[in-house]
């Protein structure tokens, strides 16, 4: 079977005709609706009809820009050292630059605007009634908006700015190895590998690889560190002059979620990290250690060799099964996904060390990138961004503005998707295996709850550091064990944590991506929560959580959440969702078979 993507339905190279004439197009329909916008947006005497043609030429330039774009990233993704997808994404960049100083203008345009007036635009035609809840945003985030000149500014230096120590950054990390003795000999390996040996059986292997990843992240830690500072330090001066408190009050902004859902959700955490440390005492006892569980072991397997490989083509199969007992629909999109080859899993040098999914929503496809090597992490990876994928389909016919969800519902569908295989692994596996399959459940949980929350305080402390300057590698290393020390507490022995992980995790790097960590908590605890609601309710839930997914991109996190009679202002929901955890950690304390997250139905 073929690990690696096909992206013919894209172009079949940079150099093709059809790469050649849209790259073309795309600039001809910038250029355009930067003029358009000169010329129509000096009054609103006819707003109607100017937001109307507006919207209509921003949906076409984006139409011909996300696919040019999505070839040259996923190419560049999957091989940092294509000169050309480089070339390419700096040339569409600056390209996109024009039709973005359009949208500023019309941004500022449309603040113009009274919300009366508004109203009364958007009901004057289907098309712009279907772009109510993009124009009503639109208006709300214009008051974050420079002049015309000052984004314009920032848009083009971004290139040469942040972008491109992000790039940096991506291709120091893509090509970095590190020496591993393993079977007495010597490997050389890529950073994604190492990363993946944390899953192995042998103790030896997962502790010299674990030594190596921080040898080898010390061995860039003064260029990664200049990238992180850059990156960071453009982003805090960026989002201070446009009138945002802070880069978490952008992110939570842009992510449609209120200062009160993030609070309650962080107190639950909170909360709930003692029981999670038990969880993690117990692992320790269970691999024979006397104290707290070294952090080399952190996601080591538990429960017997035999349940740690599974093969790319069991894994498909796994996946379209699980999927299936959800509903046909999922499962056949999940087979489509693997026959039309939209998956690269194969684990090479030069390719980025995460998974990552790529939505091209002109045309109704998805490219998704992972690193399988056997190991049932990898499945629940596959299963992680076909999620997104899907989610994705459900949009289909929407324009492109209306494509837009918030990340943490983002990775609600996601995470779901990775309960769905966990409960048929359980359903599947021998009776021997049912703890190592727990243990993985709950190893996802703490590093979706645990681990992602270290990261956010990290980023948090970051932020208010970078005020006072650029951060020595010795700073960022100690705010780093502060932070992890924090969500560990005395579970994992301390000595044991490397450093250097703020280097490792790309989240901290992703330009206007700030805060990729309390999301995906978010996701995991509404996807425990919506889990729930479908083990107690079967069939029905299904229709109605195809409808809220549906509905993600044209409403807020907390109105999506109301389509699922759920309420994330309530502290109640996160800790019944964290419960649901703590469940399984009992179990596993017990050594009792147990299915995670299920449901005792009354």
């Amino acid at each position: 079977m073929d690990l690696t993507w096909d992206l013919e339905s894209l172009y079949p190279s940079f150099q093709s005709g059809q790469f050649q004439e849209d790259l073309k197009l795309a600039e001809t329909l910038a250029s355009g609706l930067k003029a358009w916008a000169a010329l129509h947006l000096k009054d609103n005497d006819n707003a109607a009809k100017q937001t109307e043609e507006f919207l209509e030429r921003y949906n076409a330039f984006k139409r011909v820009y996300l696919c040019l774009f999505s070839y040259a990233e996923l190419v560049f993704s999957s091989d940092s050292g294509n000169a050309e997808a480089v070339n390419s994404m700096d040339e569409l960049e600056d390209t996109a630059a024009g039709a973005g100083e359009a949208l500023v203008s019309f941004s500022k345009w449309l603040a113009q605007v009274s919300a009366e007036d508004l109203e009364n635009i958007i009901q004057s035609s289907d098309y712009l009634a279907g772009h109510a809840f993009y124009l009503r945003q639109l208006q709300r985030q214009s008051q974050y908006l420079l002049s015309e000149e000052a984004e314009t500014v920032i848009a083009r230096m971004q290139n040469t700015g942040a972008k491109a120590w992000e790039r940096l950054y991506m291709r120091t990390l893509s090509t970095l190895r590190a020496d591993v003795e393993m079977e007495g000999a010597i490997r050389s390996l890529s950073l994604s590998e190492l990363r993946n040996l944390v899953y192995d059986n042998d103790p030896r292997v997962r502790k010299a690889a674990y030594e190596a990843e921080a040898g080898a992240c010390r061995s860039v830690a003064e260029q990664s560190a200049a990238c992180l500072n850059a990156v960071c330090g453009e982003a805090a001066a960026v989002y201070e002059l446009r009138g945002y408190a802070s880069p978490l009050h952008k992110v939570l902004a842009a992510s449609r979620m209120d200062q009160e859902t993030l609070e309650v959700m962080l107190q639950a955490i909170e909360e709930s990290l003692p029981v999670f440390g038990q969880y993690y005492l117990q692992k320790a006892k269970l691999l024979g250690h006397t104290g707290p569980l070294p952090f080399y072991d952190i996601f080591a397997p538990v429960g017997g060799e035999s349940s740690a490989r599974i093969t790319y083509p069991q894994a498909q199969e796994l996946i379209v099964a699980g999927f299936s007992t959800f509903s046909a629909e999922l499962g056949e999109f999940a087979r489509k996904v693997f026959d039309r080859r939209w998956i690269d899993a194969e684990p090479r040098s030069g390719k980025g060390n995460f998974g990552m999914c790529v939505d091209i929503f002109p045309i109704g496809e998805s490219r998704i990138m992972t690193s399988f090597t056997g190991s049932y992490m990898d499945v629940s990876v596959l299963a992680h961004e076909i999620g997104h994928a899907y989610h994705s389909s459900c949009l289909a016919g929407e324009t492109m503005v209306n494509t837009d969800y918030p990340i943490p519902v983002a990775e609600t569908a996601s995470i779901f998707c990775e309960s769905l295989i966990n409960q048929k692994l359980l359903q599947s596996a021998p009776e021997g295996e049912v703890l190592a399959i727990l243990e993985r459940s709950l190893s996802d949980a703490g590093y979706y709850i645990v681990d992602f929350y270290a990261r956010y305080l990290f980023e948090s402390r970051l932020y208010n550091r970078r005020k006072s300057g650029a951060l020595t590698v010795e700073e960022l290393n100690s705010l780093m064990l502060e932070a992890m020390t924090a969500a560990y507490g005395d579970s994992v022995a301390p000595e044991s944590i490397h450093p250097y992980q703020w280097i490792s995790k790309a989240g901290y790097y992703m330009t206007g991506n700030e805060f990729l960590n309390f999301p995906y908590s978010f996701g995991l605890l509404f996807s425990k929560g919506l889990y729930a609601q479908y083990k107690k309710r079967g069939g029905d839930f299904v229709n109605q959580y195809q409808s809220f997914l549906a509905a993600s991109s044209r409403t807020t996190i907390a109105d999506a959440a109301e389509l699922m009679d759920i309420d994330v202002h309530s502290l109640e929901f996160w800790r019944d969702a964290l419960a649901l955890i703590a469940e399984d950690i009992l179990q596993f304390g017990t050594g009792s078979s147990f299915l995670p997250g299920s449901v005792v139905e009354q």
